[in-house]
């Protein structure tokens, strides 16, 4: 494996804008953590309740069989015959994947199960509760979702992260990119291509992957435009990544120099093949915003050759 280290680091003075934008994502995480970490902990109670969950994959399948035209994919029409036909195990599986379904969840007061009155009754009164947790959550309250497509969640989006690791991990990849290009179109430049980047990224996702309930964040997009702009305006010329082999000889890791052209295949292909590989209705990694965020990077390289 090998992993593009470019100048390495480089100092604030030298890239003050790439520094301000992380420190934002930063800041922005550490504000929202407290709300996030209070909300989160209640979900969570509520997503292990087996009887919720499974009631509301009674309901949902009950809704997708006998709506006239319910938008939801074959897998997910697959799962509600086989509930309707008494599967309970599937229920919660779709139970699930019905958090997923907007307008499920946004006409909640009016779905029907009728031949359970009382469970029906106590489901609605915990949707009431998950859609008052969402709301306190800086994730639903920032990030892009079927309930909000205004505007300015569309950059909003942008700077919120689900945790730790997926801060950190966008961060670094920010700092090594962000801050060499900064060098060679400015910081104003930069900015712009953050912030159009991570609004066309969230365009793809929701043309390729679709908008659900579960809200789109983070800066993965808006970095992976910044990346792509990088490769193509460097696109031969070499430079620095670590290597590291998973075999036990003599000289398995170390540096070595490759046209930049390189991550940007690595990155396309990586996020191809988890866009073609991945189940949408699963949620997961937003590989389609990924691959948006690197078309919008080309064009603006496009555009500016």
């Amino acid at each position: 494996m090998i992993f593009p280290i470019l100048n390495g680091l480089i100092g604030f003075k030298r890239a003050p804008i790439t520094w301000l934008l992380v420190l934002m994502n930063i800041l922005v995480f550490l504000l929202s953590q407290s709300m996030m970490k209070t909300s989160e902990d209640k979900l969570d109670l509520l997503m292990r309740d087996s009887f919720f969950v499974r009631t509301q994959g009674r309901v949902y399948a009950h809704y997708v069989t006998n709506a006239s035209d319910p938008e939801v994919s074959k897998f997910v029409a697959m799962l509600a015959r086989a509930v309707v036909r008494g599967d309970l195990d599937r229920s919660e599986i779709l139970g699930q994947l019905a958090f997923r379904d907007a307008e499920f969840m946004k006409q909640y007061r009016s779905r029907e199960l009728p031949d359970d009155a009382v469970a029906l009754r106590l489901w609605k009164e915990r949707v009431r509760t998950v859609h008052s947790l969402q709301g306190e959550h800086p994730s639903y309250a920032l990030g892009l979702d079927a309930s909000d497509m205004s505007l300015n969640r569309w950059v909003s989006y942008i700077f919120v992260h689900g945790s730790w690791l997926h801060l950190l991990g966008n961060m670094m990849f920010l700092l090594i990119f962000g801050a060499a290009l900064e060098k060679q179109i400015r910081g104003l430049a930069l900015l712009v291509v953050y912030l159009l980047s991570g609004i066309f990224a969230a365009g793809v996702f929701a043309l390729f992957t679709g908008v659900t309930s579960s809200p789109l964040v983070g800066a993965s997009g808006a970095i992976s435009g910044i990346m792509a702009l990088y490769c193509f305006k460097n696109w031969s010329h070499p430079e620095r990544y670590f290597y590291w082999l998973f075999l036990p000889i003599r000289g398995f890791m170390g540096f070595v120099y490759l046209p930049a052209w390189v991550a940007l295949v690595m990155w396309l292909i990586n996020d191809l093949a988890g866009y073609w590989g991945s189940v949408p209705e699963l949620g997961g990694v937003a590989y389609s915003a990924h691959l948006g965020g690197e078309c919008a990077g080309i064009l603006v390289g496009l555009t500016l050759s």
